[in-house]
């Protein structure tokens, strides 16, 4: 596993030195085991835990169920409490960014990027596919010059809601205490930046799934559908919060070959 800073030691916007149970975001590279130094799709795996920690389950279990798909896989160590918003964000869409510069050397297709998110790593997915740019192409730092936009991006069990009512009341106040919200030019509420150019999205919950409503998904695929822009929804009968790719989950288990059926219709 090859750990990946995300900018120069020191160079990292907002990173407060005094926090010391977390250092410089960074990517960890998983490549597919057996073709390693093959160009293949990425994917970049957000971990939940309410903004406050990265669960162990939906870190590596993940990035090998992408390894059966073809994808490399890269877990981004993304910052959480007591750092607020928009720390997070800055992480991910710079993760995309360093993806698409370092392509060659990473063996990654720059035009085949995915995210994929859970609980509130899903809020933070749901906020990179839908709150993006195209990179400054007079950056001094040649990272900054590539597009932040990934090309998929797959919320499960996503915290899509942030802020309001449909959310989870520990991860906004994790991330959101003494933060202004009304200061970004967006909403933290993924499905009200959704337009026709936000990129594919397959959405995965479980219909009983009782500490973030199932409401955050179906709210996000009638935006994405009333945009036009391409969207799956797939919920769940079986299965509660936390689930990871429903491997061990009644019908739930279908997740990854739906997904992958998904991903390969979208030509990665």
């Amino acid at each position: 596993m090859e750990k990946l800073y995300l900018w120069e030691q020191g160079q990292t916007p907002l990173f407060n030195p005094d926090i010391q149970d977390q250092d410089e975001p960074s990517l960890s590279a998983y490549p597919v085991p057996w073709a390693a130094e093959e160009a293949r799709p990425a994917v970049v795996v957000l971990p939940g835990g309410a903004y406050v920690e990265k669960v162990a389950h939906e870190k590596l279990p993940i990035a090998r169920t992408m390894h059966e798909m073809g994808f490399h896989a890269f877990i981004l160590d993304y910052r959480v409490a007591p750092y607020r918003w928009p720390s997070p964000l800055l992480d991910c869409q710079r993760a995309i960014r360093y993806l698409r510069c370092h392509a060659a050397e990473l063996h990654v297709r720059p035009d085949k990027i995915a995210v994929i998110g859970f609980s509130a790593g899903g809020h933070l997915c749901g906020m990179s596919g839908t709150v993006w740019d195209e990179g400054d192409p007079n950056a001094q730092d040649p990272v900054e010059r590539y597009s932040c936009r990934p090309d998929a991006f797959v919320p499960c069990y996503a915290v899509l809601d942030l802020p309001g009512a449909l959310g989870h009341a520990g991860s906004k106040e994790n991330m959101l205490s003494g933060v202004d919200a009304g200061k970004f030019p967006y909403s933290l509420c993924a499905w009200e930046n959704v337009g026709p150019d936000t990129p594919p999205c397959f959405l995965f919950h479980t219909a009983k799934d009782n500490l973030v409503p199932v409401e955050n998904s179906l709210r996000m695929a009638e935006a994405m559908a009333k945009a036009g822009a391409t969207v799956e929804l797939t919920v769940f009968p079986h299965g509660g919060h936390g689930v990871s790719m429903g491997l061990t989950t009644p019908l739930a288990n279908a997740f990854p070959s739906l997904l992958q059926a998904f991903l390969k219709d979208q030509g990665f």
